[in-house]
């Protein structure tokens, strides 16, 4: 009896300690996989679309950005190829079309807080790795003390260890058949 109180009270005390970083992996998961194009949901595209003189060399179209372009980022490069010029500025790329002078800047705007829980999800810099072998190892104690702590009918013996089955069942399914 003494036991099953334990770990009843570990088991709420855990749960609550860590219901912030739940979500936080929750929400970063959902983003992850709504993600579109590969594009990183912790950012935020912004294209700009602008005229130019038609023809432009490198060199032209640099003095004509920092006299006509001072709303767009600052340039930082230029590199011609086969039709077009690449062209990098500052938080972002786009090119130039010397036969028709459209120039298309696509840069790239931080969401901070998805941002923030990419960041602890993809494990940036490798700051969180202790956090999440923490959470790993307290999520595996949640599923064994979760299933312990239920008796009867309606416990993991008698009822529980289906739903477990069917529950390693259905991502094999979902891994060989979709």
């Amino acid at each position: 009896m003494k036991f099953t109180k334990t770990i009843r009270a570990w088991h709420r005390d855990l749960g609550y300690l860590f219901i912030g970083l739940t979500i936080i992996y929750a929400v970063s998961g959902i983003l992850l996989l709504l993600k579109k194009d590969e594009q990183n949901p912790s950012y935020r595209e912004i294209v700009v679309e602008k005229k130019a003189k038609a023809d432009l060399s490198p060199d032209d179209l640099k003095r004509y950005w920092q006299s006509n372009f001072a709303d767009l980022p600052k340039l930082k490069r230029i590199i011609p190829e086969d039709e077009t010029y690449k062209i990098y500025v500052k938080g972002g790329l786009g090119e130039y079309e010397p036969f028709s002078g459209k120039v298309i800047i696509r840069t790239f705007k931080k969401i901070a807080v998805f941002k923030f829980v990419n960041d602890i999800h993809y494990n940036s810099g490798k700051r969180f790795t202790i956090l999440a072998v923490i959470y790993a190892i307290v999520l595996i104690f949640f599923a064994i003390s979760g299933a312990i702590m239920v008796k009867g009918k309606k416990g993991f013996k008698k009822r529980g260890v289906w739903f477990m089955i069917i529950g390693f069942i259905i991502p094999v399914l979902l891994f060989f058949y979709v």
